[in-house]
């Protein structure tokens, strides 16, 4: 027998609007954020978040709500979960905002959003979840008389007791379970496509950088043997995925940073398509594949060089890369790296040369990358990068020591063109001077589009992209074969 709601008659015709917060007003898991905020400040605090879930989740949610403060402003909301409550608004019913993460944070979030006329979360008694919010909202409107609006198999008994399931990315047996259990459902938001959002957070249209694995290879002249061939290509899988779940550490570390960013927004992690716990799962897969493949289809050499590569990356996503100039040159060395583990992947001793070149031209592309992030917040009006230590005043500094990078390494490949090595190898080696034009122009041509507001962020993933960069491309593969088997 149902208990008579606890509410007026007017009330009555119009049952108030009870949201869920995490996974459903916004599209992530707040105490989740909290704890990755918490280890971002203090890795060693996670010892004492531990310490504080021995004692039970509202414990350590009360820990957590004293150790960080969420900004609720950077929360990556739901529009049409906040389009149904400014209906509800219009409509003349109170929006409540129900939700098992601590009272501080549902507090911040109302403060925020001015759609909320209440905010309940959980104390330092109750873990408001599941059937205690279920008994929670009855106890204040009987049975059948608030709306639900919630995203998980938890929400199954407040969905029950309102008899009403609005549902925000449900998985299949959400959905199905709600259906057969409530007499109204309804999908809000639709669940995102996980194995497309995984392949998008691995970001595989960046492998391409991972191609300088195979420029030792090349300029040993031995691209002929099918086994170093094999070799190298293994060892490039493997920089993938090593790299990959680097990018999805980058991302986890920079989230708040990456919802403020015009483009980044739109990543699987800062729009929500990928929850923390998915992001963490993907960088062990991801690890352990790239280790396995170097194990099992390189050499053991290779396998430090990749361990290497991940603990220098990490190193620049947690301190690095918020270091002035020091980032710069992070960034530059790791593209080196990659024609160094080329090189030991296949065994092959690397060119002094190669190396002076690879650090030069790598360093202008790096200061192109902050310059491009910094003309494009100038233009938006905000006075820094946000996690990086530049600010638009920076940016003559940077326009005079990119472009100079850039042309020492013209420099350097221009001596390289006279060694004995060359001369040797490339009977018309005179022709390898056109390369030297290509890189003149191409090298401006990026810095001038930068400076237009062109360049997208990454000028790597640009150059794959970009048709004149890629004709660019064609040029210079075209002057090493007339130079080697011209006439």
């Amino acid at each position: 027998m149902s208990s008579p709601p606890a509410h007026s008659s007017s009330q009555s015709v119009k049952p108030p609007l009870c949201v869920d917060l995490d996974g459903t007003l916004v599209a992530t898991d707040t105490t989740a954020e909290s704890l990755l905020e918490l280890i971002k400040a203090s890795p060693w605090g996670i010892f004492s978040a531990l310490g504080a879930l021995f004692r039970g989740r509202v414990a350590l949610k009360s820990f957590m709500s004293r150790r960080v403060t969420i900004d609720a402003t950077a929360l990556p909301y739901r529009p049409e979960v906040l389009a149904e409550m400014r209906q509800a608004r219009a409509d003349g019913r109170k929006v409540l905002l129900v939700t098992a993460s601590h009272q501080s944070t549902a507090d911040a979030v109302a403060a925020h959003v001015d759609l909320i006329d209440e905010a309940v979360g959980t104390r330092t008694d109750t873990n408001l979840k599941a059937s205690r919010k279920a008994d929670f909202l009855v106890s204040r409107f009987g049975n059948g008389g608030f709306q639900y609006i919630g995203d998980s198999s938890a929400d199954l008994p407040v969905w029950k007791a309102a008899d009403d399931a609005l549902m925000v990315a449900p998985s299949n047996t959400t959905q199905r379970r709600a259906e057969q259990s409530v007499t109204r459902s309804r999908v809000l938001v639709k669940r995102p496509n996980k194995l497309r959002a995984i392949v998008k957070e691995l970001r595989p249209h960046q492998w391409a950088k991972n191609v300088l694995l195979f420029v030792p290879l090349y300029f040993s002249h031995q691209y002929t043997n099918l086994d170093l061939v094999f070799t190298a290509l293994m060892a490039f899988l493997s920089f993938n995925f090593a790299a990959s779940s680097i990018y999805v550490l980058n991302d986890l570390v920079d989230l708040s940073a990456d919802r403020q960013h015009r483009t980044k927004r739109n990543r699987p992690l800062a729009a929500g398509d990928l929850t923390i716990a998915e992001a963490l799962g993907l960088i062990v897969s991801a690890l352990v594949l790239s280790i396995g493949l170097a194990v099992a289809f390189v050499n053991p050499r290779f396998v430090f060089v990749v361990i290497g590569y991940v603990a220098l990356t990490t190193a620049y996503s947690f301190v690095l890369k918020q270091k002035m100039i020091v980032d710069v040159l992070t960034l530059a060395s790791l593209f080196t790296y990659r024609v160094m583990a080329g090189g030991v992947a296949v065994g092959v001793p690397l060119s002094e040369w190669l190396l002076a070149f690879s650090i030069f031209f790598f360093t202008s592309l790096a200061f192109v990358k902050r310059y491009s992030e910094l003309i494009q917040i100038r233009a938006d009006g905000a006075a820094s990068i946000k996690g990086r230590n530049y600010v638009p005043a920076d940016i003559p500094i940077i326009v005079s020591a990119g472009p100079a990078a850039g042309f020492l390494a013209v420099l350097v490949f221009a001596l390289y063109i006279n060694t004995p090595a060359i001369i040797a190898y490339y009977p018309r080696h005179q022709i390898l001077w056109g390369i030297c034009l290509v890189l003149v122009y191409w090298i401006m041509r990026i810095w001038f589009l930068a400076a237009r507001d062109q360049m997208h962020d990454d000028p790597v993933l640009f150059a794959v992209k970009d048709r004149i960069s890629l004709l660019a491309g064609v040029a210079v593969a075209g002057c090493l074969l007339a130079a080697r088997y011209g006439g």
